[in-house]
């Protein structure tokens, strides 16, 4: 727990999101939690460029400098990613998602200089990236390549994962997902959603150990209800 005896929360947003958006967009629950957790937004590093999941206002917003300055006023219309769209990406010799590897080194990099976090929320791209990050952190002897034993920085305490999904076609972490992860997990799944689709959400669910399932009529977001709102809030406040 942060110095202010309030949760840290990292925030981990979706493909063609940023940390502006992602704050924008989880406004209401950011509210709703401000009492017993900050959240800390983070931006990918990498710009997504392909023409199937960008429009040209996305592309004329990446073109500009200082991308991660906050100086634009078209900061927010910026199209980041954790990694590459594999459709058009092809994976790296070693089976890892273009970009992947950098993303967790980033990752870790905020950890240490930011943290320590109590817990990970992630939408989408983000969310499969939090399920990863909470079995790599709390059983080091996965792939100790991307996070070894002697990282300073615990396993998560919790996770909420929004839409995720597993990483069914990266071969370099076929290692996770084996056994149940023991993270307390909360899994927000919207049963509209025509991205991801409930079924692949569900799937990610069962790789945790009793994890807390909270469905939704919405579709691919952040559910912001007061429903949602209350139960999201309910899951973090165990932690605190």
């Amino acid at each position: 727990m942060s110095g202010t005896n309030k949760l840290k929360l990292l925030c981990l947003h979706g493909m063609i999101q940023n940390s502006t958006v992602f704050r924008k967009k989880t406004a209401v629950l950011r509210k709703k939690l401000e009492k017993v957790a900050d959240l800390v937004y983070v931006t990918a590093p990498h710009l997504v460029l392909d023409l199937e999941y960008t429009t040209e206002v996305h592309r004329i917003a990446a073109a500009e400098p200082l991308a991660h300055e906050g100086s634009s006023i078209n900061e927010e219309l910026k199209p980041f990613g954790w990694w590459q769209p594999m459709s058009n990406h092809p994976n790296t010799p070693d089976g890892y998602y273009q970009g992947f590897q950098e993303s967790i080194e980033s990752i870790k990099d905020v950890l240490i200089k930011q943290g320590p976090f109590d817990g990970v929320l992630g939408f989408s791209q983000g969310a499969c990236l939090a399920a990863i990050l909470s079995e790599l952190l709390e059983n080091r002897t996965l792939i100790p390549e991307l996070i070894p034993g002697d990282f300073a920085h615990p396993a998560f305490r919790f996770a909420i994962i929004a839409a995720g999904f597993k990483p069914q076609s990266q071969e370099a972490t076929d290692a996770l997902f084996q056994s149940k992860i023991k993270t307390p997990s909360m899994h927000l799944i919207g049963d509209a959603d025509t991205v991801i689709s409930p079924e692949r959400m569900m799937a990610l669910a069962d790789a945790f150990a009793d994890p807390v399932v909270f469905r939704h009529a919405g579709g691919h977001l952040v559910p912001t209800n007061a429903a949602s709102k209350n139960e999201v809030f309910a899951f973090v406040s165990k932690f605190q």
